[in-house]
């Protein structure tokens, strides 16, 4: 008998596993296309209720004018039809997730995503609940959108994981990042119904001026800005699809992309007409679905997939570090102490993820060189542990998360110089001047010279003569801070093939050229105090950092030696973040 058992144990698992292959197979996957298809329809039905001004058709819930029939009016017809619609997926989403309760524990995968795909959809229904009690408010409005996107992508999710389609040779960061743009772009659209700003400029495809301070017409071009970088990843996307022969999926999501994009401009330039901003949104949750769909059958290549670490290493941190204390420098000095606190986090997080994310890029385009240089052959691409895809997708979400964030928080001119100091790094310095020419710093150095920029726009909404001297004193403080560091690596440099003025001229030119940037860069920093934008605590400091500066690039002048190089680039990241300190503790006390 006691050999039977484990008869009886593989018998009854064979069974259970049988049953399980036939509930995926069969009723169960219909189940779920079903609820997919019903929650789909839910959303357009949501759509008409906004467009058509029906939000408010039932005021009360759940009855309908305190009854449970609506009235023979249309805006309580559409809005209660919304609401039945809403019963009959939750009724669906239940029946899924109790299904995969009971008949397919030993599928986590499913049990999880059917028990997601629960609570999600009673959170949008109480969101709903609060939207008709509150009168519609924007943010409210915003979540209960945001909430139907996640629910539908989680259908998406299990329906994929129930027909259990066949994973595809395509980058999967890069496609979960382009799912991830396309639900960041569907809020931002949201919220600019939800604020009223969606016919704030009906100009399409240029609205002028390109970079309002503030307002509607601000709100409303932060969500045209981002549909081009949204559509630049989709493109890419789209592009690393058709290469690999997917070409109907590479097809069918620009096609709906496209078609959102020219239905939005259609809906503008038709001065509101509802049939166009319904037909967007919808197109806009279809884009979606069939975004999350190919990122969950997107398998990994190349390597088994990025470590948070490595991502990490991608974006730099310590130089994020450095170039976010000149940001928080130039916000103090702006606002004349401790400035407002959403612009501050703004700047800090999405200055750190757009520098970041041009760093990520930086990474991918110069990979050639770091293989070949000792000190960079063991970053995360040049070591094979993380493919270039996946690094360029990584690279290009983080920028236009940065954006984002800046537009909505701070504003349009501080995203739009995080955007164009990113683009500048990768395209003319990365990809030209650090090739091809000895002024390559000096040019290029210019991309790290704009968080005092964005600084100071967050705050003022403009830039002015103190910003320009900010950006001025990090501009000439560059060269010399990376000719020292090429000095200590000239052989790496020369075994790529990268022109530094150490590797083409020599310690010599190198060095006169660290002293007298190092003089202007000084130079510089006393025109702050000049110009009254900065006390003298800040002249004092910046005075005795400078003179230090100045004494290290003089010893490496006159010895040209490897100690006295290393001396000035390690003292000139101390010193920018210092003078930087200096400026932030001298606007506080100037209060």
């Amino acid at each position: 008998m006691a050999r039977a058992y484990p008869e009886i144990h593989r018998e009854t698992r064979a069974r259970e596993a049988h049953r399980s292959s036939g509930l995926r197979a069969g009723g169960f996957r219909a189940l779920t296309i079903l609820a997919l298809s019903w929650t789909f329809v839910l959303v357009v039905v949501g759509v008409i209720v906004r467009v058509t001004g029906s939000g408010l058709g039932c005021p009360d819930w759940p009855l309908c004018h305190g009854s449970p029939i609506p009235p023979l009016e249309p805006s309580a017809i559409i809005e209660y039809s919304h609401r039945l619609s809403a019963a009959l997926s939750i009724t669906l989403i239940a029946a899924t997730a109790v299904v995969a309760w009971t008949r397919l524990r030993r599928e986590p995968q499913i049990v999880a995503l059917a028990t997601l795909a629960a609570a999600l959809v009673v959170a949008q229904s109480v969101l709903g609940a609060i939207t008709v009690v509150l009168e519609l408010p924007e943010t409210i409005v915003t979540a209960h959108l945001a909430v139907a996107e996640a629910l539908l992508a989680t259908l998406t999710l299990l329906v994929v994981r129930t027909v259990t389609a066949r994973p595809l040779g395509l980058p999967r960061l890069l496609n979960v990042s382009a799912a991830a743009a396309i639900y960041l772009l569907i809020l931002t659209g949201a919220y600019v119904r939800g604020s009223g700003a969606s016919l704030a400029c009906r100009e399409w495809p240029v609205c002028l001026p390109l970079l309002p301070d503030a307002g509607a017409v601000a709100t409303q071009l932060t969500h045209r800005y981002l549909v081009v970088l949204v559509g630049v990843v989709v493109a890419i996307c789209a592009a690393a699809a058709w290469r690999e022969g997917r070409r109907t999926l590479a097809t069918i999501i620009v096609a709906l992309f496209s078609a959102q994009v020219i239905i939005g401009g259609a809906y503008l330039l038709s001065a509101g007409a509802a049939i166009f901003q319904g037909t967007h949104l919808a197109l806009a949750s279809a884009t979606w679905c069939v975004a999350v769909g190919l990122a969950a059958v997107s398998t990994r290549t190349a390597v088994d997939g990025p470590s948070v670490r490595d991502l990490l290493r991608l974006t730099k941190p310590p130089i994020i570090a450095l170039l976010l204390v000149t940001a928080l420098g130039a916000m103090f000095l702006a606002a004349g102490g401790a400035p407002p606190l959403q612009p501050a986090l703004a700047v800090l997080v999405g200055g750190a993820l757009g520098a970041g994310g041009a760093n990520a890029l930086n990474h991918y385009f110069d990979r050639d060189i770091d293989e070949v240089m000792s000190r960079t052959r063991r970053r995360p691409l040049p070591a094979h542990r993380i493919s270039p895809r996946d690094a360029l997708a990584f690279g290009i979400a983080l920028v236009v998360v940065a954006f984002a964030v800046l537009a909505i928080f701070a504003n349009l001119l501080s995203a739009a110089l995080v955007l164009g100091a990113a683009v500048f790094y990768v395209l003319v310095y990365t990809l030209w001047l650090k090739r091809t020419t000895t002024q390559n710093v000096v040019i290029g150095g210019a991309a790290g010279c704009v968080p005092p920029l964005v600084g100071w726009a967050a705050v003022t909404g403009d830039l002015a003569l103190p910003a320009y001297l900010l950006f001025a004193i990090v501009f000439f403080w560059t060269p010399a801070h990376f000719w020292a560091l090429a000095t200590l690596i000239r052989d790496d440099y020369d075994r790529a093939g990268v022109p530094m003025l150490p590797v083409v001229y020599g310690e010599r030119a190198t060095g006169w050229g660290i002293l007298l940037y190092a003089v202007a860069t000084v130079a510089f920093t006393v025109l702050l105090f000049v110009t009254r934008a900065a006390g003298p605590l800040y002249l004092i400091s910046a005075l005795v950092l400078g003179a230090i500066f100045i004494a290290y690039a003089t010893q490496y002048l006159l010895d040209a030696a490897r100690a006295s190089a290393r001396r000035v680039y390690l003292y000139s990241i101390v010193y920018l973040a210092a003078l930087f300190v200096a400026m932030i503790v001298d606007a506080s006390l100037r209060v």
